[in-house]
């Protein structure tokens, strides 16, 4: 499943809030009666308290109170005799009945009674049975309010509540789905740079918007993880690129020295066995145009054992250039595009915006490693010493039968007295040292020396171009 993170966590809230709903629902459905009942129980209290205040205590007084005060309550009031003194409610022919009812139940009526709660005949209400003394004449009262409405009305609100509930699941769900698939398809794409890395292509970087957050650290960290990355490769790319090409020379010139030694040996032989005889020849011999003769024919060996040992001088002075070799026909344009395409996220992760301006069609015999290593190094030093929100160019334009390479940034600029040394092994900008190390323009300059080119820098008005001309190994060769 690609969205683990997204369906677990909304599982995980969704169960909450279930379970939530779970344990408060019955809460609710217990109290929201029992709470309701407790009210209407004490306002029964309350009334029964003014009721027996009223004065003068008769029909016609308890029934102008009972009016005022707009209650529905079920009233019964009774003399000493249980005749009805007051009913909320037209008795008929039920006062006998009332009076033969309540008459036997005298030890109900308790002036310090309280309401009480109880379903009679399928009929749920609050009772309430009391007395009162008023001009010393015993009154009894009793009240019901019937509940039978109430109970219908509480079914049909948990109802409504029930489908409240599950309309609020379904909407957590959805906005909850929405609001962490934000975060998670953030935290998914991160992941994806991140895989990306892991299987070597270091030309990603997380492009989105860096938020303020988490994700927005573990982003930042990944293209800074990929910068560093990137940065490392180069300079061991670099350090093999010296190794591989002085292993290739010391092999090449080993084999070189061998041979001139067995070469040596064998071309000194001849001319040293006849100096040695012509020298002998000059001691015996007595005649002068005999020892002339000698004479001229030991300097013509000595003369060619001077240019033998010339050309050995030779190949000493030539130790330190490496032979020229799997150079191809190349469209340099294309390359060159290819490294900028790929090298783009790296320069836009330093907050830089990476410019070409490549002329198409540029094709010449080269070695593409040659090329590889010009331009990464070039555009490594220019990304690590220009400003940041400024512009680094890249431009590869044709002059004769050459191409021209240049990589310009907006920075600091390039002092004169430092104009050498920057080509120097083991050069570096940075007062620590540990900057960069100022291989990678070490580098560039012996390729340029073994490519018989040119390559420099030029500062501008406002940073600093570097340039390199790459020519064509058959218009050399013809």
């Amino acid at each position: 499943m690609k969205n683990k993170l997204t369906f677990k966590l909304i599982v995980v809230i969704i169960v909450s809030v279930v379970l939530l709903a779970g344990i408060m629902a019955p809460i609710y459905f217990y109290l929201q009666p029992k709470m309701y009942i407790d009210q209407e129980t004490k306002r029964v209290a309350a009334f029964s308290d003014k009721l027996k205040a009223v004065e003068p205590f008769d029909s016609d007084t308890l029934g102008q109170f009972f009016t005022d005060s707009g209650v529905s309550y079920r009233v019964y009031v009774f003399d000493e005799a249980f005749n009805p003194l007051y009913s909320s409610f037209e008795l008929g022919n039920n006062q006998k009945f009332l009076k033969k009812l309540f008459s036997d139940k005298t030890d109900r009526f308790q002036e310090d009674s309280k309401p009480y709660f109880a379903t009679v005949d399928d009929e749920p209400a609050v009772r309430l049975y009391t007395r009162c003394e008023v001009n010393g004449k015993t009154y009894y009262i009793q009240m019901k309010d019937s509940l039978s409405g109430v109970s219908d009305v509480f079914a049909f609100s948990n109802k409504i509540l029930g489908f409240v509930v599950i309309f609020y699941l379904i909407f957590c769900s959805v906005t909850l789905y929405l609001a962490i698939s934000r975060s998670v398809k953030l935290v998914k794409e991160v992941t994806d740079v991140a895989k990306q890395i892991s299987e070597k292509n270091l030309s990603v970087r997380y492009q989105g918007k860096i938020r303020n957050d988490e994700i927005g650290e573990l982003a930042k960290s990944v293209n800074k993880m990929a910068d560093t990355i990137q940065e490392n490769i180069n300079e061991l790319e670099n350090y093999n690129f010296v190794l591989r090409e002085d292993n290739s020379y010391i092999k090449e010139f080993e084999q070189t020295r061998r041979l001139m030694l067995r070469n040596i040996t064998h071309d000194l032989k001849t001319p040293l066995a006849v100096i040695s005889s012509q020298v002998e020849m000059i001691a015996t011999c007595k005649e002068q145009e005999k020892k002339e003769y000698y004479y001229q024919s030991a300097m013509e060996e000595i003369g060619k054992m001077n240019k033998m040992i010339s050309s050995v001088l030779q190949l000493t002075t030539e130790e330190r250039e490496l032979i020229r070799k799997d150079a191809q026909l190349t469209d340099v344009s294309a390359l060159l595009g290819k490294l900028c395409d790929s090298r783009r996220a790296y320069v836009e992760s330093r907050d830089l915006e990476l410019r070409t301006d490549i002329r198409s069609g540029l094709q010449l015999s080269v070695v593409r490693d040659h090329v590889e290593h010009v331009f990464k190094n070039y555009l490594s030093n220019a990304v690590q010493n220009a400003d940041r929100h400024t512009v680094v160019k890249v431009t590869l334009d044709g002059i004769g039968k050459a191409v021209r390479l240049t990589v310009e940034n907006q920075g600091r600029k390039i002092p004169d007295e430092l104009g050498e040394k920057i080509w120097t092994e083991a050069f570096t900008t940075s007062p620590s040292g540990t900057e960069n190390t100022g291989l990678g323009l070490f580098i560039v300059k012996e390729i340029s020396l073994i490519e018989h080119t040119k390559c420099g820098f030029e500062n501008t008005e406002k940073g600093v171009r570097f340039w390199f001309v790459f020519t064509d190994y058959t218009m050399e060769s013809a």
